[in-house]
């Protein structure tokens, strides 16, 4: 189940974010900040790696067909 979050960015860590997507290493930041909040849970001991892993191994995910991610493909490239 995933909640909404409002934060309030200093300039700086809008500007981390927006490094993070430019620099193609997430899609979004959203995805740049959940990142950075498992990262420092992990760094700090509140989470651990290992059950972190296991977790997103049994998590469900969506299953596509060749077929189906051809179309889903040709869609973005349309859009573009």
């Amino acid at each position: 189940m995933m909640e909404k979050v409002k934060l309030n960015l200093e300039k700086a860590e809008r500007e981390a974010l927006d490094h993070l997507v430019k620099a193609g290493f997430f899609p979004s930041r959203g995805e740049a900040a959940r990142a950075a909040i498992l990262k420092y849970a992990m760094d700090i001991g509140v989470l651990n790696r290992q059950a972190i892993w296991q977790e997103m191994e049994t998590a469900k995910r969506r299953e596509v067909t060749p077929k189906q991610l051809a179309k889903d493909l040709e869609s973005l490239e349309d859009e573009s």
